[in-house]
């Protein structure tokens, strides 16, 4: 279960990198390539290993930006891509768990938070009703709603807040202060060599 926090608290980061490195031209795009790759195979692994959870999750969010439009750009294409060849060469080897009802629920809030946050950039609705658009609040009560009812743990809150606070975490770096961060880690990291 820890693998499933550090992979979701990863890939929600992730994602936000390479969508500001596109989108705001905050970032390195080389490094979003690379993440992109690195992000898919995290992907098709927790969704093969952790089962019904993970794959309703990530195949919903795929599915939606897909929908959606929002897979607009090189990275997002690779990382999807990806995800998907992982995820299926995994059903193959091992099996593969889907749960349809989980998926079609966090398919349709997937899709309105993805309607909702485009129309937040479009428009301008005052700072609290914005926070609350680009939050995408749909999937966090989807996702009580399926714990309440189905048999999945009250322990998949810990990934899947891992994945919205790194996501929300990396939104709100601007350029230059994650760079700044790892070589200030660096330097405090050799102080402390005798």
């Amino acid at each position: 279960m820890i693998f499933l926090v550090v992979a979701y608290a990863f890939l929600g980061g992730a994602i936000k990198y390479i969508d500001q490195a596109y989108d705001e031209g905050i970032g390195s795009i080389r490094i979003s390539k690379m993440l992109a790759i690195v992000s898919g195979l995290v992907m098709g692994a927790c969704m093969i290993f952790d089962g019904g959870f993970s794959t309703a999750f990530y195949l919903a969010m795929l599915i939606s930006l897909v929908l959606t439009k929002k897979i607009d750009n090189w990275s997002f294409m690779v990382g999807t891509l990806v995800a998907l060849v992982t995820y299926i060469a995994g059903a193959f080897i091992w099996g593969a768990e889907l749960m349809l009802v989980p998926l079609a629920v966090f398919l349709i809030a997937g899709a309105v938070d993805e309607i909702a946050d485009g129309i937040a950039h479009k428009r301008r609705f005052g700072p609290a009703m914005e926070y609350f658009l680009h939050y995408r609040p749909f999937s966090d009560i989807a996702l009580v709603l399926l714990i309440a009812f189905t048999p999945f743990s009250w322990f998949y809150l810990a990934p899947y807040f891992a994945f919205t606070m790194f996501y929300m975490l990396i939104g709100t770096l601007e350029e230059g202060q994650v760079t700044e961060s790892v070589k200030e880690l660096f330097r405090r990291a050799s102080q402390l060599r005798p």
